[in-house]
């Protein structure tokens, strides 16, 4: 089973404007995490934005399907997410003044 047409298109939404807001989300992201106590490092911020990307496509199927998402839907999201990462991590450095 792959992913829903509509899940795709919610988590291809949320990367876009995750993308266009770059500098907003990151900035609260980064904070969040201070006030938790994780440094805010690229690979914290890059976990931290990939658990939100999982989450929201694993809430969508929870409440429309009422069940978890499949070893084929999840494998599918790994490799969806796996194609933006790059754009997130050139993103991430330039926020953290890495590059």
């Amino acid at each position: 089973m792959t992913l829903p047409d509509e899940a795709k298109q919610n988590l291809e939404d949320a990367i876009d404007d995750w993308l266009l807001r770059f500098d907003e989300i990151a900035e609260s992201e980064s904070e969040f995490l201070k006030r938790i106590g994780i440094e805010p490092t690229l690979e914290s911020l890059l976990s931290y934005t990939a658990g939100i990307l999982d989450s929201i496509v694993g809430g969508y199927i929870h409440s429309l399907y009422d069940r978890g998402m499949t070893e084929e839907e999840d494998a599918e999201l790994i490799e969806l997410l796996k194609g933006k990462i790059p754009e997130f991590k050139r993103k991430f450095k330039a926020f953290l003044c890495e590059e």
